[in-house]
């Protein structure tokens, strides 16, 4: 465990409390969570300490860290068929299963065509998106009010054009407001200072919705 925290570049920048705080909340994610291999794919410590730091980085600033609708992921050695929708998929949060499903061969970013984009994070936001929308605790409301708060500040058609002219969020983040959501967080998290400077009150919606302070320190 100690060796994949080292690797961790949000976890080697925190303090030495903070840093127990993040192991803490790994080590209950290990023990409250499912690891499941599909196509003889064999789940090993590093897939689940790698999916595990994501998960609690995302969460990190959350009083409520441990997401109730995400208790079991599914890997595949790389894309799979997805029973929800009946096509080829790299990840995907199934909220009946509780479940995130990847593929460890995109998770790692092979292939991956931007460095603003994360199939891990995209998918870890999407299972919080949903758990803000069907939860009442603090973290939750924190989340989704600070989420209608920022679609509203987008509404307008010079956000709309300014947001497009910035051209840091993917194509794919237009699809709908909830990949919306997934990429910009994405955004967020590989590219905070880039968010940032483009687009700054879109930077502090989403450093609210996840009360995330730990790039401006």
């Amino acid at each position: 465990m100690r060796r994949f925290l080292e690797e961790n570049t949000f976890y080697k920048q925190l303090n030495k409390r903070k840093k127990q705080y993040f192991e803490h909340r790994v080590a209950c994610f290990l023990d409250t969570t499912d690891f499941v291999g599909r196509e003889e794919m064999k789940v090993t410590d590093e897939m689940k300490m790698k999916i595990s730091m994501i998960v609690i980085q995302l969460t990190f600033g959350m009083r409520k860290y441990l997401i109730e609708y995400l208790t079991t992921i599914i890997l595949y050695p790389s894309t799979f068929f997805s029973v929800l929708n009946q096509r080829e998929h790299k990840g995907e949060f199934n909220p009946r299963s509780k479940a995130l499903v990847l593929s460890w061969e995109h998770f790692q970013n092979k292939n991956q065509k931007t460095l603003d984009s994360n199939l891990g994070i995209h998918e870890v936001a999407h299972a919080i998106h949903y758990t803000a929308i069907k939860n009442t605790d603090i973290s939750a409301e924190i989340f989704y009010d600070t989420f209608l708060e920022l679609e509203q500040y987008l509404n307008s058609p010079e956000m709309k054009e300014k947001v497009l002219k910035a051209n840091i969020l993917r194509a794919y983040a237009f699809t709908d407001k909830y990949e919306f959501v997934a990429v910009l967080i994405e955004v967020f998290m590989l590219s905070p200072m880039k968010l940032k400077t483009h687009l700054p009150k879109v930077y502090d919606y989403v450093s609210q919705m996840l009360n995330f302070r730990y790039f401006d320190e």
